[in-house]
């Protein structure tokens, strides 16, 4: 300390007096005088809070405003009667060149003050080190100032490599991050946050961040503190929820639907006509079903010509019939006109996305005027069939209100038909199903 320097002739003339309660440095002040205690007690305050107190004779403060040229970062207050020594900015370095010892005293106050702060900062950084969070702390600019070894983990980037860079970098779309920060600052503080991180190794990660901004006593912005913790796995299952969730009624509707054809069969979708052996039965039972709960799913996407949503209804219907052999390995959809207005096919080699466009006025619909559906002979190359093969499609009427949309078309597998059910094209266009109800 300095209580040897205070009765110094050189200083004693700055000595000054405040009663308690007075006020002898503002936080947010331009002031930068250099301080030293000689008797009684003072309050150092930032903000509205206490922070610590100086009762010790010949402590020096103020010095972190003298020495930086900056506001004051505290307020010092008196808490009874106090003199101190105020020495002028202006006239510190005249003084510190007049007295060697003054300099001497001052330059081992300070480092021992340095000591202190920096035996504190080492313990702070020990202890978010011990944190499973990833601690990011930024400044005001957005500037990393520091980040804790979870958030190396996290980010996959070293502290010393990612300080005094910007935060926004380790986000995908930084734009988000910066509309985000903006979000956090109108509302002092945001407890959770997705957003998406790249890490260098591991790609794209969902990381839950929770941010709180750093005031000074003025309230001026100083900085944010950010929370962070990887939650891919719990996003990556929240996707696989809503995706089963999305298919959860169709399938139990399917499901139903297969439970009703089994217990009623033939009499429900074809009252009137004479019976089928059993595999045809179920053959048609089948193509009922599913012609039904695609004509459920599809007919406002219809009407609206929206394929990003007959896209996904067309995968969701063939995704929740994996593992099961079906009689068909694709599905058409037609407008009115009988052009394709999307495709799906689990054939390989499959040009589904060539046939959007294409049209199918030249190909005869063949069938009963009182069936929904229609038969159709195809003729299609591919890779093992450059000449060209016959298909056999069926195609069913979809309808809203008595008007026709378009046409919902199963690209029947020839030789599953011939070898599990034994019916061929003459046998298709014998099967009868039931019109919907006009709606």
């Amino acid at each position: 300390m300095l209580e040897h320097m205070i009765d110094s002739p050189e200083l004693n003339k700055y000595l000054m007096t405040f009663k308690a309660g007075q006020t002898i440095l503002l936080e947010g002040d331009d002031s930068q005088d250099l301080y030293i205690l000689v008797s009684g007690e003072v309050d150092v305050i930032k903000g509205l809070r206490k922070i610590t107190e100086i009762s010790k004779k010949g402590t020096a403060f103020g010095e972190i405003s003298f020495l930086l040229g900056e506001k004051r970062t505290a307020t010092v207050k008196a808490k009874d009667d106090v003199k101190v020594i105020c020495i002028p900015k202006e006239k510190v370095p005249v003084i510190l060149k007049e007295s060697p010892d003054l300099l001497k005293e001052l330059a081992r106050f300070l480092a021992r003050r340095l000591d202190e702060t920096s035996q504190v900062l080492f313990g702070l950084k020990e202890l978010c080190d011990q944190l499973p969070d990833a601690v990011v702390l930024s400044d005001r600019d957005g500037k990393i100032l520091s980040w804790n070894t979870a958030a190396e983990k996290l980010y996959g980037r070293e502290e010393n490599q990612m300080r005094y860079s910007s935060a926004g970098e380790i986000y995908e779309d930084p734009e988000i991050y910066k509309s985000f920060l903006e979000e956090v600052k109108s509302r002092y503080s945001v407890k959770e946050k997705i957003l998406r991180v790249r890490h260098p190794d591991r790609g794209i990660r969902h990381i839950s961040t929770s941010t709180t901004v750093l005031y000074d006593g003025q309230h001026n912005f100083q900085g944010v503190l950010s929370l962070g913790r990887d939650v891919t796995a719990v996003k990556t299952l929240e996707r696989r929820y809503r995706r089963t969730r999305h298919w959860c009624i169709p399938l139990f509707v399917l499901l139903g639907l297969f439970a009703a054809g089994f217990f009623y069969g033939y009499p429900y979708f074809s009252q009137g006509y004479k019976a089928l052996d059993a595999r045809k039965q179920e053959l048609r039972d089948d193509l009922a079903i599913n012609y039904r709960l695609l004509k459920s799913l599809l007919t406002d996407a219809f009407e609206g010509r929206a394929r990003s949503e007959t896209s996904q209804v067309l995968k969701g219907f063939f995704d929740v019939q994996k593992g099961i052999t079906i009689p068909y390995t694709g599905v058409v959809l037609l407008d009115k006109g009988r052009r394709v207005l999307d495709a799906y096919s689990i054939k390989p080699g499959t040009d589904t996305e060539g046939m959007v466009g294409s049209s199918y006025v030249g190909i005869d619909f063949e069938g009963s005027e009182r069936s929904p559906h229609r038969v159709l002979t195809v003729y299609r190359t591919d890779k093992d069939h450059p000449m060209g093969h016959k298909g056999l499609e069926l195609a069913f009427e979809v309808r809203k209100n008595n008007e026709l949309l378009g046409w919902v078309v199963f690209q029947m597998d020839v030789d599953l038909l011939e070898r599990k059910y034994g019916i061929d094209e003459e046998g298709l266009k014998k099967f009868h199903f039931e019109r919907s109800q006009p709606g």
